[in-house]
C-alpha cells in the first residue's frame, strides 16, 4: 500500500474532496480508500499515483514513539536526500511524551538514513511531520 496526505484549505468538507479525490482515482483504475484525521485526508492506494497527483508520501500509526520512528524510517526511504531538516509535531491528548521532547527522540530516524543531514528549524528544505490525535498519529512529509 502506497500512503499520501492531502492537506487542503478549501471550505467544502473533506469528505467530500475525498470522494471527488477517490472518484478520479477510480477512473484510472487506480484502487484507493481514505480516513479524515482531524483537517487532513489520509489516502492509501494499492498502487503509485499517477505523476498529476503530487502529494507528499504519509502513513498513519499508533502515537507510540517507537511506532513513529519506524514509520519515519521507512517514509525517509520514499525520497530523495536533502540538505537539511525539521521535524513538526502537533498533538492532542495524553501522552506520555512533550511535543519538542518526541521531535529530538524521532529525529534519529532520518539521521538513520542520511547521516549528514543537518537540522533547520527555520528554513528546512524537507519536514516530517508528525499529528497525533490521543492514540494515533498521521505522519508525512513536505519536502
Amino acid at each position: 500500500m502506497y500512503g499520501f496526505v492531502i492537506e487542503t484549505d478549501s471550505n467544502q468538507s473533506l469528505r467530500k474532496i475525498g470522494d471527488k479525490i477517490i472518484i478520479g482515482l477510480c477512473e484510472k483504475e487506480i484502487i484507493s480508500k481514505y480516513n479524515t484525521f482531524g483537517k487532513k485526508i489520509f489516502l492509501e492506494t494499492q498502487s503509485p499515483l499517477p505523476k498529476d497527483r503530487n502529494y507528499p508520501p504519509a502513513s498513519m500509526t499508533t502515537s507510540e514513539e517507537k511506532d513513529i520512528y519506524s514509520t519515519i524510517n521507512i517514509l525517509i526511504k520514499r525520497i530523495k536526500e536533502t540538505k537539511s531538516f525539521a521535524i513538526k509535531v502537533t498533538r492532542k491528548g495524553d501522552h506520555k511524551y512533550t511535543s519538542t521532547g518526541l521531535a529530538r527522540n524521532v529525529a534519529g530516524a532520518v539521521f538513520d538514513n542520511w547521516p549528514n543531514i543537518k537540522v533547520d528549524l527555520k528554513k528546512p528544505k524537507l519536514e516530517v511531520v508528525i499529528q497525533i490525535i490521543n492514540n494515533r498519529s498521521l505522519i508525512y512529509i513536505r519536502d
